[in-house]
């Protein structure tokens, strides 16, 4: 330890940025990969049923490449944005709370709940947002190359996205009382979600979209065809919004888009 702060003295920003690049790289890349292993939209792709199935032709190994490439930058962005949160002092403006005493345990379950509905909020709009022709080719292009998208496309941002990402997770921390374990499984859940939404399979039962509660999510199918369409379906976790605001599409079935 001694030798690593001889050869990278302690800096307020630099630290708090590589701790945050360390962590949130290790669970990205560990879920994106295991998923990519046994899910991938090509033909027997693995588990799962295929819905936004690549044609052989398609160079999977340089798209891969490009999405990791992509992914590894937004994790960068990531990683700056704690370090100047934390190394600027900004944090202790925050909702963050680090005695767990200081609200029952009821409130622990419930702010990671209310963590994600907020976040599938704030998506919505941004994501609605960067599909307007001022936004779209300045921040959401790179994305949308993925038609295809695989596990490994669920970081794949350019570095505005990749920053107004970012933000739109702070911005819960300063509105909603959160303890850091808390901020953890949130983000564990969130990266889980991002990477099943975009490996290509369907794990959800068929029916799914017609059930009462199944209607709400926002599915991997759903997303698939958000991809293949360029519009629709703008919800991260949930289709609440979508489906309040018109903007919901359904899935064209696998069959349907090989044959396109």
């Amino acid at each position: 330890m001694n030798l690593l702060h001889t050869l990278a003295p302690p800096h307020p920003v630099l630290w708090p940025m590589l701790y945050s690049v360390v962590v949130y790289g290790l669970r990205y890349l560990v879920m994106a990969a295991l998923t990519f292993s046994f899910a991938r939209p090509l033909p027997g792709g693995g588990i799962g049923r295929p819905h936004s199935q690549a044609p052989e032709s398609m160079a999977m190994s340089r798209h891969v490449r490009r999405e990791i490439m992509f992914s590894l930058l937004s994790l960068l962005i990531f990683g700056a944005v704690n370090g100047v949160l934390f190394g600027w002092g900004l944090m202790r403006h925050s909702q963050l709370y680090f005695q767990f005493a200081k609200f029952p345990l009821w409130w622990f379950v419930t702010s990671i709940v209310l963590a994600l509905v907020l976040h599938d909020a704030f998506f919505y709009w941004l994501h609605r947002a960067m599909h307007t022709r001022l936004l779209f080719g300045l921040m959401h292009q790179v994305h949308h190359r993925s038609i295809h998208p695989t596990a490994f496309a669920a970081y794949s941002f350019h570095p505005t996205e990749a920053l107004a990402e970012a933000l739109i997770v702070t911005a819960i921390l300063f509105i909603l009382p959160i303890h850091p374990l808390a901020v953890l499984i949130f983000q564990t859940i969130s990266t889980a979600y991002n990477v099943y939404g975009h490996c290509g399979r369907e794990f959800y039962p068929p029916g799914t979209a017609g059930h009462w509660l199944g209607r709400w999510l926002n599915t991997s199918s759903l997303h698939a065809e958000h991809h293949r369409s360029g519009r629709g379906n703008y919800g991260l976790y949930f289709s609440v919004w979508d489906r309040w605001l018109g903007t919901a599409s359904a899935a064209t079935p696998a069959a349907a888009r090989v044959a396109v």
